[in-house]
């Protein structure tokens, strides 16, 4: 994230609810010194409710009803944490995440939404919204036709969504909607129900009016008034309670567990948490209006909070205009007792949510400030209490002899090399070029040991260089038990040992490992070796370095990112191991010089040349595409200038993209390579033959289209 001097405050974000992005943007167009923002969100894109209905219609696509938010918390400089909560800590202020290091907070918003109050397992909640989505596109793919949904929910959500699968199902499914008040839409104006029921009745929607429902149990939903209705699935759009965790937290929450909030957006419980949306009490019916509204108060408040200053009662209008699409390009709104209805009302509608989704999704970077001096040297190392914390969470394995040099604070980590081994080492160090922690911490570890694989070395040692942003003892602590517990769980899983290293403070966090492995003599694996009809392996899909560009450009989805975090993350262990049962004949890992640059280191050490086949390479989600607008990264100009001719179309460029954590290239003698392959397919790796070694041409590497 952009820096603005020391981090004085940690606001953390818990949920991307329409008040959270709200405040996200707020933040994008006037960052907030001092401030660090983190947003931890469930699902890399977050939809928009009022679009659901007409998503689930066919009226907008997937992307248009949803909010990316690695571009959002791009833009607004926040730390995206893209997982799930399962507990608030008030007393630690941290939130727990499974897996990973609790997340600390100064300040703590909540916007987690909430689901419908209904029986346990008695049928599909609409909210959480995206789960909601796959598992009706899984209703739609499983029931016969003519089955029979029940929508439970009388109000404005459940007879829009009653109305939107009308639509969708019409001629295939029969939708029954079932309002526990003498007719749906019972605190709407008369019109406002006249209306609404005649666009129910024209769409072929059943209803059941006056009555509730329990839990659907073996294709059976029975009613309150003591009769029961034959249903394939029950869809739940009743009234809203919060998330467990939330009641369990100590925060004072009304009866149905949501937070309860005073007119600023605070906890009238604890002062140093605010709430928002769905799973907010604040006295007012729930409604997605509110939920949007609440955005702009919340951001300020938040500002407030963090400079320690009063803050300011939001005061919204009493009524507030909604507007309820029918289907059929019609809609009905009302607002103070006056309704319409009709073209021009969904017209309204529909450029009102378009509007506010552009919002969001035009938002671009803003320049990042500068940041003041602080010392070097060892004046920049963190403080001893700092590193004590971090080191004392770190979990523990390997010999209690390498553990000497980290519990009893030696200057040097003392090893007894394995007799009859070679010592294999390798160093590799990275300034953060993702907002998490955590992440950050694996994928460094995973980049770091892949020297060793590369090799057919064992990982044996490793010793840490860390850097995090200045700011007080305890967010550095927090800060560098992250990385460290994130590096750990890859060095670890890898058999590698964390035995010491060095910490400092700095303008931004880095962290990098001095690996040492250990080889049986005679079964090292090294770039030269390539023999001409070999096959050329990748065992990892290309394009890391344009998609962590492009996400410091806000460009990417966050999708894109997952799948990019989740190669980085990916050990090249298994490849290796697969590789030496293979006997593979040369093999490096691809990493700063792209896969074009370390193919010609490999066939200069052996004396070969290569055909590379571009369009059998593996590539990431977004990739292409972004290398097609010319995103690259920094060192990608070096490369193409030491290959000529790797000039042309995206793919091209991803042949000399700088990896972070890139897969391993080998040679395999062609009687191993189609074993060699199904057995990385086997292991889970998406690896492909991307060429074949030549004789030593007039080109080290030659391009095959096709």
């Amino acid at each position: 994230m952009r820096s603005s001097g020391p981090i004085e405050t940690d606001i953390l974000l818990l949920g991307a609810g329409h008040a959270h992005v709200e405040v996200l943007r707020r933040f994008a167009m006037k960052p907030e010194p001092g401030v660090r923002l983190t947003l931890v969100a469930r699902e890399p894109e977050t939809p928009y409710s009022g679009m659901l209905p007409g998503l689930i219609r066919g009226d907008y696509t997937v992307d248009q009803a949803h909010m990316d938010l690695a571009p959002l918390a791009a833009a607004a400089g926040a730390r995206l944490i893209l997982a799930e909560a399962t507990r608030i800590d008030l007393t630690a202020r941290s939130i727990g995440i499974t897996g990973r290091p609790d997340i600390p907070f100064d300040l703590l918003s909540i916007d987690v939404g909430g689901s419908p109050a209904m029986p346990d397992g008695g049928g599909i909640p609409v909210k959480p919204i995206g789960r909601f989505l796959d598992q009706l596109q899984a209703l739609e793919e499983s029931l016969p036709p003519d089955s029979r949904i029940a929508v439970i929910g009388g109000g404005a959500s459940g007879v829009e969504l009653a109305l939107a699968l009308a639509s969708r199902f019409r001629g295939q499914l029969r939708i029954t909607l079932i309002s526990a008040t003498p007719e749906p839409l019972a605190s709407a104006p008369a019109r406002a129900r006249r209306v609404a029921r005649a666009a129910l009745v024209d769409a072929g929607v059943e209803m059941a009016s006056g009555v509730t429902a329990g839990a659907l149990a073996g294709g059976v939903l029975p009613l309150s008034d003591g009769t029961a209705l034959d249903m394939a699935a029950a869809l739940w759009a009743t009234g809203v309670v919060g998330p467990g965790f939330l009641l369990e937290s100590g925060l004072t929450c009304d009866p149905a567990g949501c937070v309860i909030v005073d007119a600023a957006l605070r906890s009238v419980s604890h002062d140093f948490v605010f709430a928002a949306g769905d799973c907010a009490a604040l006295g007012r019916p729930k409604s997605g209006v509110w939920a949007v509204r609440a955005g702009a108060p919340l951001a300020e408040n938040l500002r407030l909070a963090s400079r320690r200053k009063p803050l300011k009662p939001w005061k919204p209008q009493k009524d507030a205009l909604v507007i309820m699409g029918l289907g059929g390009g019609r809609a009905v709104a009302w607002r103070n007792g006056i309704t319409v209805s009709g073209r021009t009302a969904w017209r309204l509608k529909d450029w009102i949510d378009r509007r506010w989704m552009r919002m969001y999704k035009e938002m671009r970077m803003p320049a990042a400030p500068a940041d003041p001096m602080r010392c070097g040297g060892c004046g920049a190392k963190v403080g001893a209490e700092v590193l004590a914390g971090a080191l004392a969470a770190l979990p523990r394995s390997g010999s209690g002899d390498l553990f000497d040099a980290l519990e009893n604070r030696d200057d040097a980590a003392v090893m007894r090399a394995p007799a009859g081994q070679l010592l294999v080492q390798s160093v590799d160090h990275f300034r953060a070029f993702l907002d998490d922690p955590f992440v950050f911490g694996q994928v460094a570890a995973a980049h770091a040991l892949s020297d060793i694989h590369a090799m057919g070395a064992r990982p044996w040692t490793a010793l840490a260089i860390a850097s995090v942003p200045y700011a007080s003892g305890a967010k550095m602590r927090a800060e560098l038990t992250a990385m460290l517990q994130g590096a750990t769980e890859v060095l670890n899983a890898d058999g590698c040992t964390l035995v010491g290293g060095h910490s400092a403070e700095a303008t931004e966090s880095a962290l990098g490992f001095a690996v040492t492995g250990v080889a049986e003599p005679g079964r090292v694996m090294r770039k030269a070796g390539l023999r001409a009809g070999d096959y050329l392996i990748l065992t990892k899909p290309l394009g890391t370095g344009v998609v962590l560009a492009g996400h410091m450009r806000g460009l990417v989805r966050a999708s894109w990112l997952q799948a990019a975090v989740a190669s980085m993350c990916q050990s090249n262990a298994a490849a290796a191991r697969i590789f030496m049962a293979h006997r593979a004949t040369a093999c490096t890992d691809v990493t700063g010089f792209g896969l074009a640059g370390h193919l010609t280191e490999m066939l200069t050490a052996s004396g070969m040349s290569a055909a590379l086949w571009p369009d059998a390479a593996p590539v990431l989600p977004g990739a292409l595409e972004l290398a097609g607008q010319g995103v690259e990264s920094t060192l990608a100009p070096d490369n193409r200038r030491a290959l000529p001719g790797m000039d042309g179309e995206a793919i091209t460029a991803l042949l000399i993209d700088p990896q972070t954590s890139g897969g391993l290239l080998a040679g395999v003698s062609p009687a191993r390579a189609e074993a060699c392959l199904a057995a990385l397919h086997a292991a889970g790796l998406p690896a492909a033959v991307v060429g074949v070694v030549e004789p030593s041409g007039d080109r080290l590497i030659r391009l095959e289209r096709g």
